[in-house]
């Protein structure tokens, strides 16, 4: 909107804005310290924001693909009952078939895979150790994908042929003193209420980061899975995009499906399933927001100060303007094109500096601690593909500086005119 006025005041009368443009360099110390401190802020707000995109991209994906996707298909009873046995989606592979099958909906799938989630006790008769253990029964090959950010620390991933086979969270492992290759023997309690027990080999030791997921996690072929649980469905169908974009556009499909199929299930977005993420969100936005504030605030008090003191000392020149016949709302728009140009000039240096600050730092990074209830930390970067970003770095000193000039401008057009020619 300012850059618009501006466009139109250079069209119309170009003479005012070469004028308002010269009289930056009036007091050319002042207007350096002003948009010096513009930069500053806008920079700061530029490589902030970069940061904190980097952050939720990261946590995105790092929660998307750790077994979430991004959306999940639950039978309607799985969040009414804590006994999740009684929740299971028995016709699982006609479900994923007809999905898959139906054009509207496989067009925007990447992954698409059933889990099946159990709890028990494991246990190593040689080395005489035990523990409970929370697992999830998965296909070995979506898993590929879905958790990608899980990473191995020996052996390998699931086999699709070794169906006798898992992997175990670092910290299971070290509690079962467990190496790879070595026979593990897991009792649950199946869906029909009796009991389940089989004796399967360590493939692979994994480490996802969440110390308190590492600490009891196994990973077991779902068709395994299925055999130990006395089962053929599955607790949960998880999704996984193309792009996520079509997120919105796709639970819309797919909820017409199932409710023209009148089928007794529910859809749950990752982000509704993240509580994490949703709490970092709100903590982190609300810091930028705060950033933001503090910068517009200085920035404001800045610029009218110093467009007062501009008025102050050029009482007479106003008077003069005002004596040969200049209109008050014609100082006022030219006050107005000074603090508006020193946005300008503010906005294409942080964008600018910005630009060159966030290339250097993504050389080498930022070293980040682990997150809370995470062990591993991570190498940062500063996310600069984002319009919005550019457009808040760009459009906030634009803003602020030509709302900072409008009261002192207002002020300038109201001096009387006989009493400011006394003013020496």
């Amino acid at each position: 909107m300012i850059l618009l006025y501006l466009v139109y005041c250079t069209v119309s009368a170009i003479s005012d804005v070469k004028f308002a443009f010269l009289n930056l360099f009036r007091h050319k110390r002042r207007t350096l310290s002003i948009i010096t401190a513009m930069i500053l802020g806008g920079v700061a707000i530029f490589i902030y924001g970069g940061f904190i995109n980097y952050s939720f991209w990261i946590l995105k994906e790092q929660t998307v693909r750790t077994n979430v996707g991004h959306l999940q298909i639950y039978h309607q009873a799985y969040f009414d009952t804590a006994n999740k046995s009684k929740s299971i989606i028995d016709n699982y592979a006609e479900l994923k078939t007809n999905i898959l099958e139906n054009p509207e909906l496989s067009d925007y799938i990447d992954t698409i895979s059933g889990q099946l989630e159990f709890s028990g006790i494991v246990s190593q008769y040689e080395q005489e150790t035990a523990s409970y253990f929370s697992a999830i029964g998965i296909e070995p090959l979506p898993a590929l994908k879905l958790g990608a950010f899980d990473q191995l620390i020996t052996g390998s991933d699931l086999s699709r042929v070794q169906l006798s086979e898992v992997t175990l969270g670092s910290g299971l492992a070290r509690t079962l003193n467990a190496q790879y290759g070595d026979w593990l023997d897991l009792l649950v309690i199946n869906t029909q209420g009796g009991q389940g027990a089989l004796s399967l080999k360590v493939r692979g030791i994994f480490e996802s980061g969440i110390k308190d997921y590492d600490d009891v996690a196994i990973k077991i072929p779902l068709t395994t899975a299925q055999r130990m649980m006395d089962t053929a469905g599955v607790n949960k169908v998880v999704i996984l995009l193309h792009n996520e974009s079509d997120l919105a556009i796709f639970i819309d499909k797919l909820q017409h499906y199932i409710a023209q199929k009148q089928l007794p299930l529910v859809i749950k977005d990752w982000q509704s399933l993240s509580l994490f993420y949703r709490q970092v969100d709100g903590l982190l936005s609300g810091i930028y927001f705060f950033i933001k504030v503090i910068v517009a605030l200085i920035v404001v008090f800045m610029i009218s100060n110093a467009l007062t003191m501009s008025i102050i000392e050029r009482t007479r020149e106003i008077t003069t303007w005002r004596a040969i016949g200049l209109k008050p709302w014609h100082v006022t728009k030219l006050f107005i094109l000074e603090g508006s140009f020193i946005g300008l000039i503010g906005g294409i240096g942080s964008l600018i500096i910005g630009f060159i600050l966030a290339t250097l730092i993504n050389l080498k990074g930022i070293a980040m601690p682990p997150s809370p209830g995470q062990t591993q930390g991570y190498i940062a970067f500063i996310k600069t593909d984002s319009i919005e970003l550019i457009l808040v770095t760009f459009a906030l000193p634009m803003l602020t500086a030509s709302f900072a000039s409008i009261l002192p401008a207002l002020r300038a057009a109201k001096l009387n005119i006989a009493d400011a020619f006394k003013f020496a």
